[in-house]
């Protein structure tokens, strides 16, 4: 056997899953069609990112390099003209106060660096010509020859990575693709200098305008390039195709007028480029012998910048999965094993992927209407409506109560249609909103299911809430004290109360699980309303405030 694995790709999947492996005393192969630095589209990075970066060790270069810090988006989006800008730092839970805006052959280049240094033997510019199979089917190599000559070698590993991106160079042959029928989109962009930046914090944002076709992304870079794209969807293929690319985007920057003012005394500085940007998924994100991850497992919609974030966060899961299949592989399901890691990428990519769902849903709605649907969603006593906007579009609240009750019903259902057309009725019944002011009691809809967890470099087998629907949650200590503490007597500041201090876990951490645990249903609220003077609201206060 020549390697333990082979990642093919090096784009951040690749380097990450690559780097991990190294770390956890693995023989990586990988290799790269290309000559890095090479360039690639999707510069702007979630705050989220962060926290991937320091588990291979390039936060501190990141900071070092001096990338542009993004601190929040501006948008105008919507039927307002007038552009309104959130920044996470006040979302109600983030990691990390800003994100980066990267030239990603460089950063890109400085991730396959960072994978080399840490033992990676990487081989690039290198073709893969085609997989090997042994007589069961299973992968367990590669075919590859140099760009320029026709010298085919071979490769063999107990585990091979699929990392190619949109291409997806073993995925794509095995298994099927499935493509989202709301959101076929294309993109069309350019490279500007000297565009106009608003001033201090906001010199960095991303500005996110509409226009009649679509949207655009405003991304500032380093040494005052900017990157700015239009997204537009399918319906309008063909106008832009008559048109001519190049000729459309230049008079649709021109009939935006927030954008052709930023750009008044700009030049453009390289050619149009265009990429098709349809969202999909692969029904498997893993076979036999091989596993998926990025963009050649799925990708959605640009509009939140996830593909760097799903690409690195899928690094980091397949390695501890592939980890734990080639030391442990004789004490657990290899098939199981696998089944966990597509389990947790596709939540998050279900998650990210709904909230460019809400964004879209509300293009032709004004800001209040926004501010105030994710109040709703969240019904929190006292929270401020644009808080819970900048919380819904940030991440920091994984619950998502109309995601998990509604998303999965019909396509977007008429009440949720509703909400994003930004018309309040007011027709809620309260099982539709988490309720602050009543006492919460342990339900009867779940059950106790073995799985897996995280530990470490390694999974290990471990208790989940099972529910109806097929969700499911980890049973881990936080979740434990939950269950004990909705004693039917406590409310929802109660259980936090006595949670935290059980498990010594901060207060936004508990929050956010207690929160997930009643919009799953582990918990439920029971109709005896409670109120306590200054610290809990009723809910005709709540809806006279609304």
């Amino acid at each position: 056997m020549d390697y333990d694995v082979i990642v093919l790709g090096g784009g951040p999947g690749g380097s990450t899953v690559g780097t991990l492996l190294a770390d956890y005393g693995k023989k990586v192969l990988l290799i790269e069609k290309s000559t890095f630095p090479r360039y690639h589209i999707g510069e702007s990075l979630l705050s989220g990112t962060a926290d991937l970066m320091k588990k291979i060790g390039v936060f501190e270069r990141v900071e070092r390099d001096g990338y542009i810090k993004k601190w929040g988006v501006e948008w105008l989006w919507g039927k307002e003209q007038k552009s309104w800008t959130v920044y996470f730092k006040d979302a109600l839970a983030m990691p990390n106060d800003y994100g980066y805006q990267v030239e990603r052959d460089v950063f890109d280049h400085m991730l396959l660096n960072n994978a080399i240094k840490h033992g990676v033997t990487v081989l690039q510019p290198r073709i893969v010509v085609d997989v090997v199979q042994d007589d069961r089917g299973r992968i367990c190599g590669v075919k590859y020859r140099k760009e320029g000559e026709e010298t085919i070698t071979e490769a063999s590993a107990r585990f091979v990575v699929d990392a190619t991106g949109q291409g997806g160079l073993v995925t794509r042959k095995l298994n099927k693709i499935e493509w989202d029928p709301k959101l076929r989109n294309m993109a069309i962009w350019g490279y500007w200098q000297g565009a106009e930046r608003p001033d201090g914090l906001d010199a960095g944002n991303t500005f996110l305008p509409t226009f009649e076709e679509g949207w655009w992304w405003f991304i500032p870079l380093r040494n005052d390039r900017t990157s700015i794209g239009a997204v537009i969807d399918r319906e309008n293929f063909d106008k832009v195709k008559q048109v001519g690319y190049e000729k459309f985007y230049l008079q649709a920057l021109e009939k935006t007028g927030a954008l052709a003012r930023r750009l008044k005394n700009a030049k453009r500085v390289e050619e149009i480029r265009v990429q098709r940007d349809w969202s999909y998924r692969y029904d498997k994100f893993y076979g036999n012998g091989f596993i998926a991850v990025g963009d050649a497992a799925c990708f959605i919609d640009p509009l939140f910048s996830t593909g760097v974030h799903l690409a690195m966060l899928a690094g980091y899961l397949s390695a501890v999965t592939i980890n734990t299949i080639i030391d442990k592989g004789t004490e657990y399901s290899e098939d199981s094993l696998l089944k966990f890691y597509q389990r947790q990428y596709e939540a998050e990519y279900y998650r990210l992927r709904d909230q460019v769902y809400f964004l879209y849903g509300g293009h032709s709605s004004d800001k209040e209407s926004y501010f105030w649907n994710a109040r709703r969603q969240f019904d929190v006593p006292g929270l401020d409506p644009k808080k819970a906007f900048i919380s819904l579009i940030a991440g920091a609240f994984e619950h998502r109560s109309w995601y998990s009750r509604y998303l999965n019903q019909l396509g977007i259902p008429k009440h949720l249609r509703v909400l994003f057309e930004g018309r309040f009725t007011g027709d809620y019944n309260h099982e539709d909103v988490i309720r602050h002011d009543r006492p919460l009691t342990v339900n009867n809809s779940w059950s106790l299911m073995d799985d897996y967890a995280v530990d470490g470099k390694y999974l290990r087998p471990s208790k989940i809430i099972s529910l109806n629907d097929g969700v499911s949650l980890p049973y881990d200590e936080t979740y434990k004290a939950i269950i004990d503490a909705a004693d039917g007597d406590r409310v929802f500041a109660e259980v936090v109360d006595r949670v935290t201090a059980e498990v010594r876990m901060p207060a936004e951490r508990v929050r956010s699980c207690l929160e997930k645990a009643l919009t799953y249903g582990v918990v439920k609220c029971l109709g005896v309303e409670r109120r306590q003077e200054g610290t809990f609201e009723s809910a005709a206060l709540a809806q006279k405030e609304i």
